[in-house]
């Protein structure tokens, strides 16, 4: 990377050419003032707070717009600067409420912090405040016109971050307001609440947090988020006991005073890093979807069926019933009688002594997982490591998206991509079945037959295929053969695996990045879009895909050891069937599921926000999650649930009480994981676990190519390509036993009203 020497206030600097100058500022040690500018963002130069005197130049200049050469000489401080500044604060405030006591801004606010430290004791403007009163732009997001400086931080998040171009400025001037995207100047928009996060006063406010808690109520933990697999890291503020906003902020980019005196003044020491993989990204589930964790409907003490209904007892009584019950199944069919069954959402630790549990205790070989899609055949082919967040963001030069739709399933995945085009002009590439609205920045976009990813596959792998490829996909040989060029010509490539890429095309998908790599030194990355947040780590924890089929409980299955698993919302009404065939079904869960409704004991667990403990993102990153809550009912941690039983089995799992001392066990003993530690994840935020690499050499290409081709013959030639875009609402906004019981999302997508409607018919 090519630098150049700056002059700064004296100081001789040397940064990246064509950085921006506010930014070298930063990292010199020269904060600036700014409101407009936001890192990631283009530049606005709309605030005039960081007007600087460049030498040479005959006018103070904007530092957020100004991009650093050799030689430039800087001030940034001078009385000429300081009375500009003075003057932009005061003409910021002539408009302003001056109503911090009730703003719910007040003590987070730079508009506070430079009123502070750049204003006038006495402002010289006597203008008549607007009095536009404050209203909700949707169920999650309220504007206070009045309030906004219009720095234009919301529109421009809008935009680049998320790609819905859902927010607007209407009128000139002094009557300038932000507006949403639908005639009334509302939102029609996936309201994931990134516009509220940047904002830099009380202008946007998210509905779930006003009025609910002040800085210095509210305690902070950070945390990995429990929906999807991609790993967004993300903030719990806590106040009496009760999550009341989660957000992502990196307040280690603001200026250091401000986020020790004004952010933290009552809360503990803040950050000294921000490394998230997520950057300062998060989607609606990740915002809004995580005050299920105080909801009044959680299970808060053991139940056990008796006479035909479940009734409250003791945790006691329920952990030596099921212990007794466990050992009599065992022993009167066999240990291959018992089911133990996990879910992706679970950390690493509970699912390891899941695991275990299955294996040495009970001894079934049936240890398996709640999960939508087998990956094993793509992770044992894997010939190149995993692709990050990061990696995708900034390294990658050409990208190629075979199916999925990642603003549904994978967020950040697709912020990512956008980020990748916006500030690297990355190419991306789209081979699907049906359009992306929301994916627009797509250099070109393929679209295909329903069905016929496989095809895909054995034109990259077979440049003899592309004819039979190209009419198994509805395109022409031209279309085919440009994919090929472009894939091949790259010299970085990411390649990214959606669900749709099934039998053995899931299995070129894993191969066809180390041929790449091979054939001319590119460096290529592949991610596999799986869809739970810890998918990835429950098989690194040795549950399989392997779930029983519903017609083996009763004549095969006798009993169900299910943890955090609702089988029967997941997989349909023949699970309610069969598990009223089991002789014991014992379910681990936050509510009363329609799965837990059936079991024979139901044993209330903690959920993420009371628990410590790791995830592995479908980057193969493990991270951290911690407690943010005390637990207010009779919960237990899921491991520590099994260890008891465990132990009323006579037998020691050897969890120690403690969640740290079983990751080091998983340090030790899983593949991967070898040299992860809690002190290590506090400190780098995530680790990426080592995958082993199969060798080229290894694989027989004619056999893989030779099944290709035989699933590529089964596609169905009688299948039209989907005109329609992807809808929203098949991952986003699709309800959820966690959602479901979070009222704003009740509330905004009318979950409730459609159960309503739907038991009334």
């Amino acid at each position: 990377m090519e630098t150049v020497k700056v002059i700064i206030n004296g100081k001789a600097v040397e940064a990246p050419k064509g950085k921006l100058l506010l930014e070298v500022c930063f990292d010199a040690g020269f904060p600036i003032p700014n409101f407009c500018y936001y890192q990631n963002l283009p530049p606005q130069a709309a605030c005039r707070m960081c007007l600087v005197r460049i030498e040479k130049m005959g006018r103070l200049q904007t530092a957020c717009t100004v991009r650093v050469s050799e030689g430039m000489i800087v001030t940034t401080e001078s009385e000429e600067i300081r009375q500009v500044r003075k003057a932009m604060v005061d003409f910021i405030l002539a408009n302003h409420p001056l109503d911090c006591p009730v703003c719910d801004k007040g003590g987070e606010c730079e508009l506070q912090w430079m009123a502070m430290n750049y204003g006038d004791l006495l402002a010289r403007f006597d203008e008549q405040k607007d009095a536009t009163g404050e209203y909700p732009l949707s169920p999650f997001i309220w504007l206070d016109p009045q309030r906004c400086i219009l720095c234009y931080r919301c529109i421009r998040v809008c935009d680049e971050w998320v790609g819905n171009h859902a927010l607007g400025v209407r009128g000139r001037g002094a009557h300038s307001v932000i507006v949403g995207n639908r005639p009334d100047g509302t939102l029609e928009c996936e309201n994931c609440g990134n516009c509220v996060e940047v904002c830099p006063v009380g202008a946007l406010t998210s509905a779930n947090f006003r009025f609910r808690a002040r800085p210095w109520d509210i305690r902070d933990t950070v945390t990995t988020c429990t929906y999807c697999s991609d790993g967004c890291q993300l903030r719990l503020s806590v106040r009496d006991g009760r999550v009341v906003r989660a957000w992502a902020k990196d307040l280690t980019k603001m200026d250091a005073e401000f986020a020790n005196k004004v952010l933290f003044s009552f809360r503990t020491a803040p950050e000294t890093r921000h490394n998230w993989i997520n950057e300062e990204f998060l989607c609606v589930k990740g915002r809004y979807g995580n005050e299920f964790v105080n909801s009044p409907d959680r299970l808060t003490v053991p139940l056990v069926r008796r006479h035909g209904r479940l009734e409250p007892t003791t945790w006691e009584e329920a952990l030596r019933y099921v212990a007794q019950r466990l050992l009599e199944i065992k022993r009167a069919y066999g240990p291959e009688s018992i089911a133990c069954i996990g879910s992706p959402r679970l950390t690493n630790e509970d699912l390891y002594v899941l695991a275990k549990f299955g294996r040495q205790v009970v001894e079934t070989p049936v240890v398996t997982q709640a999960m939508d899609f087998d990956w094993r055949p793509f992770f044992r082919r894997l010939t190149v490591p995993l692709l990050t967040q990061p990696m995708l963001r900034e390294e990658m030069r050409t990208i190629l998206l075979i199916g999925g739709n990642p603003p549904e399933y994978n967020p950040l995945t697709a912020y990512s991509l956008r980020a990748a085009v916006h500030r690297h002009r990355a190419q991306l590439f789209i081979v699907g079945a049906r359009p992306l609205s929301r994916m627009r920045i797509a250099t070109r976009f393929f679209h295909i037959r329903p069905g016929s990813e496989a095809a895909v596959l054995l034109a990259l792998l077979d440049e003899g295929e592309v004819e039979r490829a190209a009419e198994a996909m509805l395109l022409t040989r031209e279309e085919v053969e440009a994919l090929r060029r472009l894939v091949w010509a790259s010299d970085r490539l990411a390649v990214l695996i959606s669900r749709e890429v099934t039998g053995a095309a899931l299995e070129a998908a894993a191969v066809l990045g180390g041929i790449l790599a091979a054939e001319g030194g590119r460096q290529v990355r592949v991610l596999p879009l799986l869809r739970f947040n810890n998918s990835l780590g429950a098989l690194d924890m040795g549950l399989t895909a392997d779930l029983p089929a519903p017609e083996q409980v009763g004549p095969q299955i006798k009993a169900l050891y299910l943890m955090g698993c609702d089988l029967v919302r997941f997989y349909g009404d023949a699970w309610r069937e069969a598990l009223a065939r089991a002789e014991l079904v014992v379910a681990h869960e936050l509510f009363l599921t329609r799965t837990a409704e059936m079991a024979h004991v139901v044993l209330p667990a903690m959920s993420f926000a009371e628990l410590d403990g790791t995830f592995t993102n479908n980057a193969g990153q493990v991270q951290r999650i911690r407690r943010a809550l005390s637990a207010t009912g009779d919960w237990r941690p899921d491991w520590m649930i099994i260890d008891q039983i465990a132990a009323k089995m006579g037998v020691d799992l050897g969890c120690r009480r403690s969640v740290a001392h079983i990751f080091r066990e998983i340090a030790e003993t899983i593949p991967g994981y070898q040299g992860i530690t809690y002190a290590r994840l506090d400190e780098e935020g995530a680790i990426q676990t080592e995958r082993p690499l199969v060798p080229l050499t290894a694989i027989d290409r004619g056999k893989l190519l030779e099944r290709l081709r035989a699933q590529v013959a089964a596609i169905d030639r009688t299948a039209e390509r989907h005109r329609e875009p992807a809808p929203l609402g098949e991952g986003l906004f699709e309800p959820g036993t966690l959602t479901e019981h979070v009222p704003l999302l009740r509330q905004a997508f009318g979950w409730g009203e459609r159960e309503r409607v739907e038991a009334s018919r």
